[in-house]
């Protein structure tokens, strides 16, 4: 799952980063279940089908922004 991934490429760089890539972006949000919906020009549109979000997704998502130093 992508949130593995991003652990062990943050603890070979050892600092949080201050960019998020638009690429992870998407991988991440597909990865927790979010569709994608592409939008006139450039835009593009992340939706979840489901009113919530599990606990496991949800978990990632907190434990990659507390890495981050963003909670």
């Amino acid at each position: 799952m992508y949130p593995k991934n991003l652990n062990a490429r943050n603890a070979i760089n050892g600092k949080a980063r201050k960019v998020f890539p638009w690429a992870e972006l998407q991988s991440l949000l597909l990865s927790l279940g979010y569709e994608k919906q592409e939008m006139s020009g450039s835009r593009v549109r992340f939706y979840h089908p489901e009113n919530e979000i599990k606990g496991g997704a949800l978990k990632a998502v907190k434990d990659h922004f507390e890495q981050e130093g963003w909670l």
